[in-house]
């Protein structure tokens, strides 16, 4: 979470592997990613018996996922999984990039007269 080395700023993210749980997360989470820019994602590997909450709480309050891999052997396949919660920037957006964007009027190029267009980013 260094802020003072250069990066295109695009996505950070930490990827969390265990086996085991985690009780002092969201002290730890409100102290050093209180603006939530950096997204966490969360990894259960393996069979275990302890409360998921904590790392599920993790992923879900620090815009990430979270995630359970049955065996050490399964974890290539499953982490490729993360990229797809990548692919939703509107989850990083502002207020301001969710309105109603105009353009100025112009003349269309199939002959409909002036014309303004109004566009909104929307993802499924």
């Amino acid at each position: 979470l260094q802020h003072s080395v250069s990066r295109a700023n695009c996505n950070k993210i930490i990827m969390l592997f265990t086996d085991g749980g985690e009780e002092r997360a969201q002290e730890i989470f409100h102290k050093y990613n209180e603006d939530k820019k950096v997204r966490v994602f969360t990894f259960s590997v393996g069979q275990h018996n302890y409360d998921k909450g904590p790392i599920q709480w993790m992923a879900c309050e620090n815009k990430g996922y979270y995630y359970e891999i049955p065996s050490i052997g399964a974890i290539r396949i499953n982490t490729q999984e993360y990229l797809d919660v990548l692919g939703r920037p509107m989850v990083l957006a502002g207020e301001k990039a969710k309105q109603v964007q105009w353009t100025n009027v112009y003349l269309d190029a199939l002959e409909l007269g002036l014309v303004i267009t109004g566009t909104l980013p929307v993802f499924n």
